[in-house]
């Protein structure tokens, strides 16, 4: 109550309150916040998409359709931002399971629905990177998250501090909301799949393997 309480204590008790109610908020898990709808490999064979070799010189015209880009095997990372070091975190955690990968005849592959940051992307990441040009791999129901809730949520700290360490950089360039995930598909089958749950966000690199080995 702030009944009681002297005007300079009330003055300072209502923004502190709203403040702790939306940290409180941001912390939430994101399933009930901002969605978690996982996307269908119906969804997902409606994609377009167009290698990036260089981000200022895509050549559009060579943009093909989800049948001839899953026509193999594929464990698909679609990044946040390119430019994100979290992004880049995961991209090279993926990386390491490259060997595996190409025993069990799964290719690497990443998607994007932005060219800002692809070509500083692109060391850390061992297999090609494409444009998604209708997000759809971001799909169906893209889930954005808001910049304050992404900035009050703990783990985000925690998740940069892990990437320092790790020796990673990155920039402040591009869109970021709108998150991200890792798939594995093949044979026209959605055989495993991950959904970026807040910033920094990435599945188990144990997991992913165990969805791979079954493969090899």
């Amino acid at each position: 109550s702030l009944s009681g309480m002297t005007p300079e204590l009330t003055f300072l008790a209502v923004p502190a309150s709203a403040l702790l109610a939306a940290f409180i908020y941001a912390n939430l898990p994101t399933s009930y916040t901002i969605g978690h709808v996982k996307p269908t490999i119906a969804d997902l064979k409606k994609a377009r998409v167009v290698k990036i070799d260089k981000e200022r010189s895509v050549d559009r015209s060579k943009t093909i359709s989800a049948d001839e880009f899953l026509s193999q095997p594929s464990l698909v990372l679609a990044v946040r931002r390119p430019g994100c070091i979290l992004c880049r975190r995961e991209a090279e955690h993926l990386s390491k399971l490259k060997t595996l990968l190409d025993k069990a005849g799964i290719r690497l592959v990443a998607v994007t629905h932005q060219l800002k940051g692809v070509d500083a992307f692109k060391p850390h990441f061992d297999g090609d990177v494409y444009l998604d040009t209708q997000r759809t791999f971001f799909g169906p129901h893209g889930r954005w998250m808001p910049i304050w809730i992404g900035l009050l949520r703990v783990n985000l700290w925690w998740y940069t501090l892990l990437s320092v360490k790790e020796g990673l950089w990155g920039d402040l360039r591009g869109e970021g909301r709108l998150l991200g995930g890792v798939y594995l598909i093949a044979d026209n089958v959605l055989e495993w799949s991950f959904l970026e749950k807040e910033w920094g966000d990435k599945p188990r690199i144990r997991e992913v393997k165990g969805a791979v080995e079954k493969f090899a």
